[in-house]
């Protein structure tokens, strides 16, 4: 379908959800293109193509709400899921704090959010696969010791059109591109405790436009090193040191801190942030923003999951705690207003500050700069944080031996606290930016 078609479609169908006895409706349809080349020591290991349609509807009869999904977009099919879901509805417990968002909220950002390439879908078929081969073939030239994990070059689009029985309906189309490279070497130097073993990193690059991808040298570069580098791996000693983390490791303690930050959470008192509202909860140095306004970012969006115009929300500004990320329902629960939320973050990133990866490292005599977490163990419903690592012992401002198979471990609260410096390195490959941090103090179990 158009968009216009689909445009026209959702608001059909939220007449007709009306009409069967619903009372308030919200349509979403979604039509999806695929594509992904996975390839190994020169073959083709996985080739996906596909395109897919689906429907979801929301409706509700009394403040008694339930959702019907489908991936058959007839008339017929339609008709029956309309009919399963007011019949679902009646029997539901009502919920006195369901209803669609105020009229007022709903809209779609101003400007192009510049989301959707239109060379996208013309990339032959070939040319995606030999993108993936060049990238391997680039990172085996690079050192005799790399053994290839995996290559790949995905890309796809989505068209989104939702529709309410407030009169709202909107559409929107998106594209994004990934060239990724995953490989290992052995692990044999002549001393280190990991002799044997295989050592294994990756690197990859994701953008709106397949022309901002990184280059496929870049990439075969950054993913080498960073394998190499974790050759002859030890166990630190058991200590508290100061701790760098990279942008990786710095984007996933910022995911924690997102979930956190979610209403569901709030809401259902599982999560470190609830009742903090207005408090400090952080150094000075740390600003989280969710900007949904950025034009080509991965989270961009014109307007969330219910319609709501999209907006930047601060959360967290200085370390004070200002808002939670919030959808209508989540507002409605905790007494606040819509963040524009539903669905989850946009571009949320930790604002970067003015210091140099570099100057960071320097800044420590002895510590530890991180590279990888792994395994459970961030619980930002009780705020503990303890997680399996690797990274390098930094010495006299240098990173000096890589260092495996430990725990680091300290809470959220702490860390939030703890950060000291903030990197001028913001990381935009995923729709949850970081720069570098490095915080006070954590805890190593090692040797």
């Amino acid at each position: 379908m158009t968009t216009n078609e689909m445009k026209r479609f959702a608001e059909r169908t939220v007449r007709r959800t009306l009409a069967a006895g619903a009372e308030t409706s919200e349509v979403t349809v979604l039509e999806r293109m695929e594509f992904s080349a996975e390839v190994r020591k020169g073959s083709i290991e996985k080739l996906i193509e596909s395109v897919s349609s689906t429907i979801d509807i929301e409706l509700s009869i009394d403040r008694r709400k339930a959702l019907v999904s489908s991936s058959d977009l007839s008339e017929e099919s339609v008709a029956a899921l309309i009919a399963e879901g007011v019949e679902l509805a009646r029997i539901m417990d009502r919920d006195e704090f369901f209803a669609l968002p105020d009229a007022d909220e709903l809209g779609t950002a101003e400007g192009d959010l510049d989301l959707f390439d239109p060379e996208a879908q013309s990339i032959p078929t070939e040319r995606k696969i030999a993108l993936a081969l060049e990238l391997e073939r680039n990172a085996l030239s690079l050192d005799r010791r790399i053994i290839p994990d995996g290559s790949s070059f995905s890309n796809g689009s989505k068209t989104i059109s939702f529709a309410n029985s407030l009169g709202f309906c909107e559409t929107y189309r998106r594209t994004s591109h990934t060239l990724a490279l995953s490989c290992a070497v052995e692990d044999k130097p002549e001393n280190g405790e990991n002799i044997g073993k295989r050592q294994s990193s990756y690197w990859y690059s994701t953008a709106i436009r397949a022309r901002d991808l990184e280059r496929i040298e870049e990439i075969a570069s950054k993913a080498v090193s960073r394998t190499l580098r974790k050759i002859g791996a030890r166990k630190p000693k058991t200590c508290e040191a100061p701790v760098v983390l990279d942008p990786e490791t710095t984007r996933d303690f910022l995911e924690s801190i997102a979930g956190a930050l979610g209403g569901g959470s709030i809401y259902r008192k599982s999560s470190f942030l609830v009742d903090r509202m207005g408090t400090r909860i952080g150094s000075p140095l740390v600003t989280i923003v969710d900007d949904a306004l950025m034009p080509g970012k991965l989270g961009s969006r014109p307007f969330d999951f219910e319609g709501v115009r999209s907006r930047r929300n601060v959360p967290i500004e200085g370390g004070i705690l200002r808002s939670y990320l919030l959808s209508s329902y989540q507002g409605r629960k905790l007494g606040f207003k819509t963040t524009g939320n539903a669905g989850g973050v946009s571009n949320l990133y930790l604002e970067p500050g003015a210091s140099t990866p570099r100057e960071i490292l320097s800044s420590v005599s002895q510590g530890l700069y991180l590279t990888a977490l792994s395994g459970p163990g961030a619980n930002w419903m009780t705020g503990d944080f303890s997680q399996g690592a690797q990274g390098f012992w930094i010495e006299n401002g240098e990173p000096s031996y890589p260092v495996d198979e430990f725990t680091i471990a300290s809470s959220f609260p702490a860390m939030l606290s703890g950060i000291v410096m903030v990197g001028n390195d913001l990381d935009w490959r995923s729709a949850i930016a970081a720069p570098t941090i490095k915080i006070e103090r954590m805890t190593l179990s090692g040797t």
